[in-house]
C-alpha cells in the first residue's frame, strides 16, 4: 500500500490551552497522508516554565536516539529539551535559554519500522483497511466439470485474509468450450454505505431480528432548531427496513414511528431522552433509554425501560416501566448521573452495563451488574469496569460511556466512548475472555489507545457511541455517529451537546490476524458504492 519510508512529525494544536500546547505526534508513509497518534491527543506535557510548549522539533542523533526541543509557548526566550530512545518515553527534561541552541527548521524525521511499530502499539494505528490482493484461481478440468469457486481469499492491508464472495463476469466463455486455456475475469467488492446514513441521530443502535428486519433507534435531535435545548432529545423513533441500505434517509425502503415522546421540562429545557437501544429478550421487545427523573433538575439522568409484548414493535403497544429497578436500596447503582445502559445476553445470563458519575462527581465510569429480569438489576454486586485514565479519555470531561458488545474469537469486546463530545470524542476498547467472570474488574484489559478516532482525510470528527450488527453476507458492521464539522469545546459559544450535527453512519468491521477487531477509519461522505478489486481465474480444459 505504501513505500518503505516511515516518517514522524511533532506538532501542537491551536486551542491555546495546556492540553493543546503539548507534544502531539503523527506518522506517514509517503509525506502526504498523515495519521494522528493517540487520537490527536498530547503525549508529553512539560513540567517546567509555563508547562506549555510550541513549535516542537525532533532531532535524530547518530546513535538512533532522539532529542526533542520545544519553545515555551508563553516565553519565547526559553526552550524545553528532552531525550528519548523510542519517542514514547522522554527523560532528562531541561529548561534552557533559547539562545543556547540553534535548530534548523524540520517538518519531520525518518524513523525505522521498529520505532513506528512501538509507537503504534502504544498510541494506535488509525489507518484505513483496504483490499490488497486476491487469490489466484487455477483450474484444470474437463469441459463438463468446470465449476468456478463462489469465494476467493482476499488479503487486506491489516494483514488479514478473508474468504469473500466473487462475482464472475465472462463465464459464458466456458460454455461448450473446446480444450484450451481460458482467462475468466471477476471481482470482489467492499461495500461502502451512504454516509451519513441517517442525519441528526446520535448514539445509533441497530438490531437485526429473526424476522429479517433491521431495527434502528438513536438519540433524536432537531436540526431545524439546532442548539436550542428544548427541541432536542424529546422523542424515541423506531425505524426498520429489510436491508441496511434501506435504513438510509431518502431510500423509501423503511418504516418509522415514534414510540415515546416527552414535552420540554419547565424553563424550556430538554428532557434528555438519550441513547435508546432496542433488544429482544425472552419473547418481548425492550427499549432501554435515558431521561431525567426530576422535572426541575434536567441533569437528574437515570436509566429507563419500555416494554412491548407484540410481535411488531412499530405497531405494538409500548408500556413505560419508568426507571430501571434495583434489587437493594443500599447500592450505588443509579444514585447519580447515570446513562447509556446496554443489555448483554451471555451464557444464559442477563447483564446490564451503564455509565455513572460515581464515586467522583465529575468522572463518568462504566459499571456492570447481573439482571434479575429485563426490568431490574441485581444491585447486590455492582462492579466498576472502566474509568477514565488516559488523556484521550479526559479531554473536556473525564468520560467513559456508551458501552457496546461484540462476541468473537473466544472473547467479549466492549467498545466505549471517551472524552467530551467534540472532535476529540473517540472509541476505546476493553477485552475479556468469554468464560471469565464479567463482574470481576481485573478480568478486563483496556487498550491503551483509542481504536476509532477523527479523520481529517475523510472529513469525519468525534466518532463514537456505537453498536454492532451484521450485514446480509454475515460481515460484522460497526454502527456509530460522527460529525462532519471539526469543532472543539474551546470554540466560542459552542455547545456540542445540543448541536444536531451528529449523524448515524455504518461501516464494515475488520479483524486483525490476532483475532482483535480493526475499526479502520470513518467512512467519507457520499452515496453508497461498491469498491472492487479484480479476480482472475485461469481455466485449462483438457
Amino acid at each position: 500500500m505504501y513505500d518503505s519510508k516511515y516518517l514522524i512529525r511533532p506538532y501542537t494544536v491551536d486551542w491555546n490551552t495546556e492540553e493543546s500546547d503539548s507534544l502531539h505526534l503523527e506518522y506517514s508513509y509517503d509525506g502526504e497522508e498523515w495519521f494522528a497518534l493517540n487520537g490527536n491527543n498530547g503525549i508529553l506535557f512539560p513540567t517546567m516554565g509555563s508547562k506549555r510548549m510550541a513549535n516542537p522539533t525532533i532531532i535524530k542523533k547518530g546513535d538512533n536516539t532522539f532529542k526533542l526541543y520545544a519553545a515555551d509557548a508563553c516565553d519565547s526566550t526559553k526552550v524545553f529539551v528532552y531525550d528519548s530512545v523510542d519517542l514514547i518515553n522522554y527523560t532528562n527534561e531541561n529548561y534552557i535559554d533559547a539562545n543556547e541552541v540553534y535548530l534548523e527548521p524540520t517538518d519531520y524525521i525518518e524513523i525505522d519500522e521498529s520505532i513506528l511499530s512501538v509507537l503504534q502499539a502504544r498510541y494506535g494505528k488509525p489507518e484505513p483497511v483496504t483490499m490488497i490482493s486476491t487469490q489466484e484461481v487455477q483450474l484444470n478440468c474437463t469441459a463438463d466439470q468446470v465449476t468456478l469457486p463462489k469465494a476467493v481469499q482476499v488479503t487486506y492491508s491489516n494483514g488479514s485474509v478473508e474468504d469473500e464472495v466473487v462475482y464472475w463476469e465472462n463465464v459464458q466463455a466456458l460454455m461448450n468450450a473446446s480444450p484450451g486455456t481460458y482467462m475468466i475475469h471477476g471481482y470482489v467488492k467492499q461495500h461502502q454505505y451512504t454516509n451519513p446514513l441517517i442525519y441528526h441521530r446520535a448514539d445509533p443502535f441497530i438490531y437485526k431480528h429473526t424476522d429479517g428486519y433491521y431495527y434502528f433507534t438513536a438519540s433524536h435531535t432537531d436540526e431545524q432548531n439546532n442548539l436550542i435545548g428544548k427541541y432536542q432529545y424529546r422523542h424515541i423513533y423506531l425505524r426498520r427496513s429489510a436491508s441496511l441500505d434501506g435504513l438510509a434517509d431518502g431510500s423509501g425502503q423503511y418504516e418509522e414511528v415514534s414510540v415515546f415522546d416527552r414535552d420540554p421540562l419547565p424553563g424550556d429545557c430538554s428532557p434528555h431522552i438519550w441513547a435508546p437501544e432496542i433488544h429482544f429478550i425472552n419473547g418481548k421487545w425492550y427499549i432501554y433509554y435515558t431521561t431525567t427523573i426530576d422535572e426541575h433538575d434536567l441533569w437528574s439522568i437515570r436509566p429507563h425501560v419500555l416494554e412491548c409484548a407484540d410481535s411488531n414493535p412499530l405497531t405494538g403497544t409500548w408500556i413505560n416501566h419508568g426507571p430501571v429497578k434495583t434489587s437493594t436500596n443500599d447500592s450505588i447503582a443509579f444514585t447519580d448521573f447515570s446513562l447509556d445502559h446496554t443489555v448483554l445476553q451471555h451464557k444464559g445470563e442477563l447483564y446490564m452495563f451503564w455509565a455513572e458519575k460515581h464515586p467522583h462527581p465529575t468522572n463518568s465510569n462504566i459499571y456492570a451488574a447481573k439482571m434479575i429480569d429485563p426490568l431490574c438489576i441485581d444491585s447486590s454486586k455492582v462492579t466498576m469496569i472502566a474509568e477514565p485514565q488516559h488523556n484521550w479519555e479526559l479531554h473536556g470531561h473525564p468520560v467513559c460511556e456508551g458501552p457496546g458488545f461484540l462476541h468473537r474469537n473466544g472473547k467479549l469486546f466492549m467498545t466505549y466512548s471517551a472524552s467530551g463530545t467534540d472532535a476529540l470524542y473517540c472509541c476505546g476498547l476493553l477485552t475479556i475472555d468469554e468464560d471469565a467472570d464479567l463482574l470481576e474488574a481485573s478480568n478486563w484489559s483496556k487498550c491503551p489507545y483509542p481504536v476509532f478516532q477523527s479523520s481529517r482525510t475523510t472529513g469525519q470528527f468525534g466518532p463514537g457511541h456505537n453498536s454492532f450488527t451484521v450485514d446480509e453476507d454475515g460481515h460484522d458492521i460497526f454502527v456509530y455517529h460522527a460529525r462532519q464539522e471539526e469543532r472543539y469545546l474551546v470554540d466560542q459559544d459552542y455547545e456540542p451537546l445540543y448541536d444536531a450535527g451528529r449523524n448515524a453512519s455504518l461501516m464494515r468491521l475488520y479483524w486483525n490476524p490476532d483475532g482483535t477487531p480493526n475499526f479502520s477509519v470513518p467512512t467519507p461522505n457520499g452515496k453508497g458504492k461498491d469498491i472492487t478489486i479484480d479476480v482472475t481465474a485461469t481455466v485449462t480444459i483438457s
